[in-house]
Order: C-alpha cells, then structure tokens, then sequence
C-alpha cells in the first residue's frame, strides 16, 4: 500500500511539474523604454513589448534606447506581459550627436531636415499637426518664411512634399495635394476630398 501511495505522490509531483509555465528568454536591441514598460527589437525583426514593473532589473547605467536587453518570461508571449527579468547590456548606445544626417540633423534629437525653411527643426516646435481623416497617420506642415512654400511631413514615412502657392484649376480641383485655411483649420486634400485636418 505505501508503494502504491508513494507511485501516486510521484506520479502527481512529475504532473504538478510539467504544468509549471515554461521560462523563455528572448533577446532584442530596445527601441521603446518608459518606467514600466519595455519593447524590443529582435533579431528575427519581432518587436515584443514587456511590462517591467515588476522584474528583476539588471542595468549598470540604466536602460536607454538602442542598448541590448535579454528579457525573461513566462509562458506563452503575449503583448505587454509582464516580464521575469530584465538585463541589458551598455555599450551599443549611439554617442550623443553620432546620429547627424547629410544637414548635421540630429535624429535622436528629434530633428530633420525642412527643405522650405533650409534649417534643422523639430516638427512638434515649427509643424502643424494634422489628422488623416481615415486611420491614425498624422502629417505636419511647415512654411516657408514668405509662405510661398509649404512643406508636408507625414508620420507614414511617405517622402516629404512641397507645395507652391497657386490657383485652383478651373474645374475647381485636380489630383494634387492641396493645403487650405478651411473655418479656422488647416486641411490637406486630394481630387476634392479632405484627407487631413488640423486636430484640436
């Protein structure tokens, strides 16, 4: 009868065991960090989001962009599950300014370069910020100094476009880009139809 109970005991203890959640560790260069919060890019090009509230952190000097992070979890990956631990490796961090374009714009800056106004700027300082109608693009636009030009900047990654200041065709509309002052609002429209406007 003891066999019997302790072939039992084993049987379940070698159950409970197989039930645990299996411990994966993946490891990918950070391109999103906030307080509890991490998101990196693997080799595979998988961008995964942890939440690192509470996860043993390992970091000598902090957790900034574009380090290395090996993270550990449990279970199946799911978007923004917590993470078990967190160790990042210093040392792939770009160097302050080591990021300028073909302008001297630094990027990790927020800056870029604007044709119209031939200077380095940050959108949210000199743009405009518009809304695309359908679906959650955005665009800024940015002036020229006399308003001859205007320069489109959007957040789908699409080359920039310059405008010039003109008439409409007669027929009222043409399949261009347009940017016009609509009740109080900036709007960019196509063939007649608006397809950014100014947000609030």
């Amino acid at each position: 009868m003891n066999n019997l109970n302790l072939a039992a005991m084993a049987l379940w203890a070698g159950l409970s065991m197989s039930c645990s959640p299996k411990t994966s560790t993946v490891k990918g260069v950070i391109c999103d960090v906030t307080m509890n919060t991490l998101t990196i890019v693997t080799e595979a090009n998988d961008t995964l989001s942890f939440g690192t509230a509470n996860a043993e952190k390992t970091a000598t000097d902090g957790i900034l962009l574009n380090d290395t992070a090996t993270v550990s979890y449990e279970g199946k990956y799911n978007v923004s599950m917590n993470a078990q631990k967190v160790i990042v490796v210093p040392g792939t961090r770009n160097t302050p300014g080591g990021d300028r374009d073909e302008h001297g714009c630094i990027g990790s800056a927020g800056y870029q370069w604007s044709e119209v106004l031939q200077d380095c700027i940050r959108l949210f300082e000199k743009g405009i910020r518009l809304k695309a109608i359908n679906g959650d693009q955005s665009a800024f636009i940015v002036f020229s100094p006399d308003s001859s030009k205007v320069e489109l900047f959007f957040s789908s990654g699409d080359k920039n476009e310059i405008l010039d200041c003109r008439a409409l065709p007669a027929g009222g509309y043409d399949d261009t880009k347009n940017v016009r002052l609509v009740d109080g609002k900036w709007t960019i429209s196509q063939s007649g139809k608006t397809v950014f406007l100014q947000e609030e």
